[in-house]
């Protein structure tokens, strides 16, 4: 009997995972430099974070590729899915709860620095409304 109990719980914790990516999953240089050459804005954002030498497409394109990122975004994102990151989060100053464990984290750490870009970007300027007609 202890046997289908423990095969219960592992099928629930299978069946509760959330179909979500995780930061390696997001960080994907096959994702990231497209997405880079079609936002010259984006680059440029990056561009000025990079070492004085390397402040180039191409460089950046080699950070993105290299082992050292992929290390380090691994790294960052079993501390987010373990659930040790609300320190850590918290010091880059986003402020979500850190209460989800697993991709969960992830996704919860991507909607809150999504909400925080939201907040500093400047509004877009409201359209001009049409004249209705007959007027």
């Amino acid at each position: 009997h202890r046997q289908g109990a423990g095969g219960g719980r592992a099928g629930m914790a299978q069946a509760q995972k959330p179909n979500q990516p995780s930061l390696s999953d997001v960080l994907e240089p096959r994702v990231l430099i497209p997405a880079l050459e079609e936002s010259p804005e984006l680059a440029a954002a990056l561009l000025e974070h990079l070492p004085q030498g390397d402040q180039s497409v191409q460089g950046l394109r080699e950070v993105l590729r290299s082992p050292q990122l992929a290390q380090a975004v691994g790294q960052l994102d079993h501390v987010l899915q373990s659930g040790q990151g609300r320190e850590l989060t918290s010091s880059f100053g986003l402020g979500f709860g850190m209460g989800s464990q697993g991709p969960a984290a992830v996704a919860e750490m991507l909607a809150s620095i999504q909400e925080q870009e939201d907040k500093n970007r400047p509004p877009a300027p409201a359209p001009d409304p049409e004249p209705k007609v007959g007027e």
